[in-house]
């Protein structure tokens, strides 16, 4: 951990990348989701051996040379997280340069993420930093992408408001029964209990994310009503009315925040637009965006800003592992056949199931082009993939056992 977050690429610490805000916030849910389905609360007291000694650079190493070392409580990091992204982060990269990014242009070093105390919401970020899982950075000189995000999402994406609520929701409830010692964060001068910030996110999330029917195009481009936002606050407004899965994500971890008939809408939307008959994985971008691309060709040296050096790679082709939440999602606002569940239910994922069968992998891909077709850049195996179906099975097991 360094500067309240999580790296997304860790280098044995030498040159670590902090340029990944949900890693952060898919960190605290792995230890929550961990104590939650184990009981092990003891886990949140285990001491941590830190990699870095300081935030700032030059204390780290000076620290560092003289030999010390710091541990600190789990429970201790999870607060810091929270209390310095209340507090706000801003920061530029150690080593910022072609060191640790030869693409990315000078001004993407810089990472700003501030708390709104109106809305309980993180803003910021950086339009010119990937800063999620959609994480692609143009490299095209010919093609005028390089040091250009793919997908930018900067402001407050949805799927991160999620995972803030539900962290919050939860250590709401394990500092009730006395194994997480803090109950709020300090704003300035102004305690923030984690109630009071849970319920500003709850309060607004609608107003914030859902675009009605009776909303305005004011933003020159197609976009889709009745869906929700991918994110808010982003730099080019744009951003902020694509149509992307990240909603289905945020909708399995913290479906308190959606009203019902909004969100059973927009699954609707969902599959019809982002999902095909032979698809392992859902869509990445909506077909009726611009800059949508059904496929991933890393290879690509054109000049088509589009595609070059696989600057897609977010903007269309199908990812397993996301279809994995909007299965969790349909679970949530319980969109499969109640007298039929498990039939409906084994009907999205027979293609994943002959696709294991016949795999030389027996596994779930990476991603694959349009309407399920292999892509020769993907990885023909990941865990990530695998995992989220899997715990989609879990959750229509336990579901069914309800049903019963």
């Amino acid at each position: 951990m360094r500067h309240g977050l999580i790296p997304n690429l860790f280098d044995a610490a030498r040159n670590p990348r902090y340029n990944a805000r949900d890693a952060t916030w898919w960190f605290l849910k792995a230890i929550i989701d961990y104590v939650n389905i184990t009981n092990d609360t003891s886990i949140l007291s285990a001491e941590v051996n830190m990699a870095f000694l300081s935030d700032n650079q030059d204390e780290h190493y000076a620290l560092l040379s003289r030999g010390e070392k710091r541990k600190m409580k789990l429970f201790d990091i999870i607060q810091t997280i929270l209390q310095q992204h209340a507090s706000g982060i801003k920061f530029r990269e150690w080593n910022a340069g072609v060191k640790i990014d030869s693409q990315m242009q000078w001004i993407g070093f810089d990472i700003v993420l501030k708390l709104s105390l109106e809305t309980g919401l993180i803003m910021g970020g950086n339009f010119r930093n990937c800063l999620t899982w959609m994480d692609k950075m143009g490299s095209s000189q010919k093609a005028n992408n390089a040091g250009i995000p793919g997908s930018p999402r900067d402001g407050a994406p949805i799927e991160l408001t999620a995972l803030l609520k539900f962290t919050l929701t939860n250590l709401i409830e394990y500092n009730k029964k006395g194994f997480y010692p803090y109950d709020k964060v300090t704003v300035g001068s102004t305690n923030l209990t984690f109630v009071q910030w849970s319920n500003k996110i709850q309060d607004c999330f609608e107003r914030q994310y859902f675009i009605s029917e009776l909303h305005r195009n004011e933003i020159g481009i197609p976009h889709r009503k009745g869906v929700y936002r991918d994110t808010v606050g982003a730099t080019d407004e744009k951003d902020c009315y694509k149509l992307r899965p990240n909603l289905c994500v945020a909708m399995s971890v913290a479906p308190e925040l959606f009203d019902r008939e909004h969100a059973i809408g927009c699954l609707k939307i969902v599959q019809d637009a982002l999902v095909q008959e032979r698809s392992l994985g859902i869509k990445t971008l909506d077909p009726k965006d611009p800059m949508y691309i059904p496929y991933y060709d890393n290879a690509n040296d054109t000049n088509n800003f589009k595609v070059a050096h696989g600057f897609s790679y977010h903007n269309g082709p199908e990812w397993v592992w996301i279809y994995g939440h909007f299965l969790m999602a349909m679970l949530r606002f319980d969109l499969f056949s109640k007298s039929q569940f498990l039939a409906d239910f084994s009907s999205h994922v027979s293609n994943h199931m002959r696709h294991v069968e016949s795999n030389e992998w027996c596994s779930l891909p990476e991603l694959t082009n349009g309407n399920g077709d292999s892509c020769w850049f993907s990885n023909p195996t990941q865990a990530w993939s695998v995992a989220c179906l899997l715990e989609a099975y879990h959750d229509a097991v336990e579901k069914k056992k309800s049903l019963n």
